[in-house]
């Protein structure tokens, strides 16, 4: 009785898994993400490496940005400069 116990957690599990995937690898994930820049002012935010969370975009003064994106909420982990445009 205890292997079929353990038998049907493991499938449970197995069956589970797929929910505590992240967000990042959600289809449509990245396109939420950059509807959402796109809503705060950037422009022609484009994804350039899912593996990373990568988003490379246009900021309201018209620099290029390098987003790192939070896996499971979307917010911003890291902004760096591609192209400094002079203000």
């Amino acid at each position: 009785m205890k292997s079929l116990s353990l038998a049907s957690g493991v499938f449970c599990a197995a069956l589970a898994l797929p929910s505590f995937v992240t967000a990042q690898e959600t289809p449509g994930y990245f396109d939420g993400v950059i509807s959402t820049l796109t809503q705060n002012g950037y422009r022609e935010a484009r994804l350039v490496d899912a593996g990373t969370r990568r988003i490379v975009a246009f900021d309201a003064y018209g620099s290029e940005v390098s987003l790192t994106i939070h896996p499971r909420n979307g917010s911003i982990e890291s902004w760096d400069y591609v192209n400094l445009r002079d203000r």
